[in-house]
């Protein structure tokens, strides 16, 4: 259930300063750091959560400019989502009406893991191409949010140098289809700190049971734009960036801020900046930069994971993400199928049942009979009347075959007299 909105006294953001991290910026380093030497207070959970070492698709941001780290999701091969505070000059805490979205940082700030801590390997980095922050000159769900304030606009967009291979680390999710609602589960990953004073930051961690407790317009206005809403808790310095995930694991929000004591977190709402991720993504995955094939949802298809996933596999198989089987009863025995509609359309060799609204195998097609088109045809061009083909190397004369229509034509014409 989700719990009762407590009153926000302060309000922090910033990434967390960590200056064991200033050997990035001034030398090669080699070699990985003992993580409990030279991170931090690895014996803390994230405010009642666990180390998650395998969640490698949610990245550490470390920002040589400022000296801090932040947390983002990696949404597409080279592209990494994160909040705005993270990546430009920004005050330290983001208060509505009083943090500026600030300038954006040079690319070459950045530095990417996909690690469970942040390591002293410069290897374990991939560096940044380009940044691009949520644009301050567009229309906006929220007819009251000042683009002078970074309150409702605090995402950003980090596009690498090079694509994450896949065994590395898949890409995530975005839910940019369809809205949160109070009381909705979910989880938050960052790598943030355990409690205020910044104890325990560097380290991957995740928190289970968590549960939206408003959204956009059911939030107070004073602290929460229609682009955001607040979470449960758990969530600290350094966690900036940092996805909140719904129980399909799709990204559904970008950690903004949060009250004293790691409690009441103030996220981007995912959907509220649906089309300008996809438009990025799909900026990204040009031949020219990213050079792979774009997400289906960034072209519009569904993020539902019911609506993807191979289909025609053995049910149980690691492909069967939709978990839809379907029993045919035939010899084809039973295979994964997927939702379908006009625009998710099933894969050649299927077809979208309208009985069930599921991917199916097509019928096989009826076996042609040559024979019956052949004769068909001379149906066709002798009047109707099925006879033998004529042997093309034997012509018949034209005078030949005038007096045999003709003869058709003086028999026809003697039943009509005698009728």
């Amino acid at each position: 259930m989700p719990k009762r909105l407590h009153f926000l006294r302060q309000v922090f953001a910033a990434p967390l300063a960590l200056p064991v991290f200033a050997l990035l910026s001034a030398c090669t380093p080699t070699g990985e750091a003992d993580p409990g030497e030279d991170i931090g207070i690895y014996g803390q959970p994230i405010k009642g959560g666990y180390e998650a070492p395998n969640d490698t698709s949610v990245v550490g941001i470390f920002d040589v400019t400022i000296g801090g780290e932040c947390s983002g999701s990696l949404i597409a091969p080279n592209v990494v989502l994160t909040a705005r505070h993270c990546v430009s000059n920004t005050s330290e805490s983001v208060q509505c009406g009083q943090a500026k979205p600030g300038g954006l940082h040079k690319p070459s700030s950045f530095y990417v893991t996909t690690k469970g801590y942040f390591t002293q390997n410069a290897s374990d980095y991939h560096t940044v191409r380009e940044v691009i922050g949520l644009p301050l000159d567009v229309n906006s769900p929220d007819p009251l949010l000042n683009k002078e304030d970074l309150c409702g606009r605090d995402m950003a967009i980090l596009i690498l140098d090079e694509n994450v291979d896949p065994a590395e680390a898949k890409p995530l999710v975005p839910r940019v289809d369809s809205s949160l609602v109070a009381g909705e589960q979910y989880y938050a990953i960052g790598f943030g700190a355990t409690n205020d004073s910044g104890g325990g930051a560097g380290v991957r961690r995740r928190r289970d049971n968590l549960f939206v407790d408003c959204v956009a317009d059911q939030c107070p206005k004073f602290y929460v734009k229609n682009t955001e809403f607040i979470g449960d808790t758990g969530i600290c310095q350094g966690d900036s960036g940092g996805p909140a995930l719904d129980m399909q694991n799709r990204v559904v929000g970008v950690t903004s801020r949060g009250s004293v004591g790691c409690e009441d977190p103030v996220y981007g709402h995912v959907f509220g900046w649906g089309q300008w991720m996809k438009d990025v993504v799909l900026y990204a995955a040009q031949p020219a930069i990213g050079n792979y094939p774009a997400p289906g949802w960034a072209s519009g298809l569904s993020t539902d994971p019911a609506y993807g996933g191979a289909v025609g596999v053995p049910c149980g198989a690691a492909e069967c993400t939709s978990t839809i089987c379907i029993n045919t009863g035939t010899d084809l025995g039973e295979y994964c199928s997927h939702k379908c509609d006009a625009i998710n359309v099933c894969p050649t060799g299927f077809e979208c049942s309208a009985d069930l609204g599921l991917c199916t195998h097509k019928p096989e097609p009826k076996p042609v009979d040559e024979d019956k088109d052949e004769d068909d045809k001379d149906a066709q061009a002798f009047g109707g009347c099925a006879v033998s083909s004529p042997d093309p190397t034997k012509p018949i004369p034209w005078k030949s075959a005038g007096i045999i229509v003709g003869a058709f034509g003086v028999l026809a014409l003697r039943r009509r007299r005698r009728s």
